[in-house]
């Protein structure tokens, strides 16, 4: 039967249409929505957390399995994962994010020059290292700094380790020694306009092609949805959103955007590439319940055409995912 395998290859089997994998706590609802979201669309689909996601690279050995379709929330915490999904990616699946794409926007201060490049309005910032003198540095630059100024790490999100009203040198060594890059960016301030007594601040979501801007307040981080997306003021925000995607590479992110009174735009949190999807109705600050239904959506309804693409032409994996001598 030897010549007959030969002949005719088997192509592996899609175990699960679906998978996701995650870990932290709070994207409970996140999971079991997409979840739900597959059965209701009768796909396959398996979610595997922190310790399970062993049996996960376990199932990648089998070389008549395949994954079509991952959702990734967590190879930024488990980096054993990374070259599991490189070689799934490399037989055809489609991981959402692509997780080296994940790990070079996670870099803001690499984000930053490569929006400036791209001519993407960003406050005015300043990088700086431990190898740079601070003081000299703050003193060249505070005429277009203004002071005070945002100190931010350069990796991180959640608004951890950002000083919103830095001053001094010691607030940027504090920031510094809180980045793990050893890197930080220094940010003018960014005064937003009112539109209908809400600030004129804005969290936008990018999900599979769809452009999903709501208002979020940058004091409160709460969100609340915009009532007319048909006013003149949101296509800029749509535009910059959509050439951001396509710089970053990213299927689904989030970007913090803030229309200034001369209705001058900036981008100030250039890339989220793993959203805080909590529910709103669970959580004050997070995510309003119809737009996390609307995500839950896209991110299951739009991948099943990729999955019809994969069946056909997904090269045959021989002897699993890993090739011989790989390490985890």
């Amino acid at each position: 039967m030897k010549w007959v395998e030969k002949l005719f290859f088997r192509r592996p089997a899609r175990l699960y249409d679906l998978v996701v994998l995650w870990d932290w706590e709070y994207d409970d609802d996140l999971v079991q929505a997409l979840l739900a979201g597959a059965v209701r669309r009768r796909l396959s689909a398996c979610a595997f957390r922190s310790a399970e996601l062993t049996a996960f690279v376990d199932l990648c050995r089998n070389p008549h399995y395949s994954f079509p379709y991952l959702i990734d929330r967590a190879s930024d915490v488990h980096p054993f994962l990374l070259p599991v999904l490189s070689e799934l990616q490399q037989a055809g699946s489609q991981i959402i994010n692509d997780p080296q794409q994940m790990i070079w926007c996670r870099d803001k201060a690499t984000m930053h020059l490569e929006l400036v490049q791209r001519g993407i309005p960003v406050p005015y910032g300043l990088i700086l290292s431990h190898q740079d003198h601070l003081e000299q540095a703050l003193q060249q630059t505070r005429d277009k700094l203004g002071s005070p100024f945002v100190a931010k790490p350069a990796e991180g999100g959640g608004g951890e380790g950002v000083i919103l009203d830095a001053q001094t040198p010691e607030h940027i060594r504090q920031v510094m020694r809180e980045s793990r890059l050893g890197k930080v960016i220094l940010q003018k301030r960014i005064e937003p306009a009112e539109i209908h007594g809400r600030r004129a601040w804005f969290r936008v979501l990018y999900v599979m092609g769809e452009v999903l801007p709501c208002f979020w307040d940058d004091r409160t981080h709460l969100y609340s949805l915009i009532d007319d997306l048909s006013a003149p003021w949101v296509a800029p925000l749509t535009d910059l959103v959509r050439r951001i995607a396509a710089m970053s590479g990213m299927r689904f992110f989030s970007s913090e955007i803030a229309m200034t009174a001369a209705q001058e735009y900036y981008v100030i949190d250039f890339v989220n590439e793993m959203c805080d999807m909590r529910l709103q109705s669970r959580h004050t600050d997070g995510v309003p319940d119809a737009l996390f239904h609307r995500i839950i959506d896209l991110l299951v309804c739009r991948p099943p055409q990729l999955q019809s693409e994969i069946r056909t032409s997904s090269p045959v994996r021989k002897g699993g995912i890993f090739k011989k001598g790989s390490v985890l």
